[in-house]
């Protein structure tokens, strides 16, 4: 599968997990995800995340006020209106690769190698 694929699948996956159970759901699909499909990179499913998140205010963007929401809650962190929109896809992003990190360190042991010169004799 090739990585664009992998980072549209994540991207439509996360828009569904999002609408039906909420933001939660993104570390736990990430690491379904790399669990189930080894080849991706937590880097695809940070930027599928974003991307799906991305679709979503968009989505909402036409049906909502977005615009006046993130004008007022962007100066609650310090940033323009389009910062707090970043900050958002940031987020996923960063749910999604931590996630993934964490579930692809999980499936591989770790050995301790112990130098030559620490060795006891």
């Amino acid at each position: 599968m090739s990585r664009a694929l992998h980072i549209g699948a994540f991207a439509v996956a996360t828009v569904a997990a999002t609408v039906v159970a909420g933001w939660w759901t993104i570390p736990l699909l990430a690491a379904a995800w790399v669990r189930a499909l080894p080849r991706t990179s937590a880097w695809a499913c940070a930027v599928g995340a974003a991307l799906g998140w991305a679709l979503l205010l968009g989505w909402d963007a036409t049906h909502g006020p977005v615009g006046t929401v993130a004008r007022r809650l962007g100066p609650v962190f310090l940033l323009p209106g389009w910062g707090f929109v970043g900050l958002t896809l940031l987020f996923a992003a960063l749910l999604a690769a931590s996630a993934a990190v964490v579930a692809r360190g999980g499936s591989h042991p770790v050995t301790q190698t112990t130098s030559p010169s620490r060795q006891r004799t």
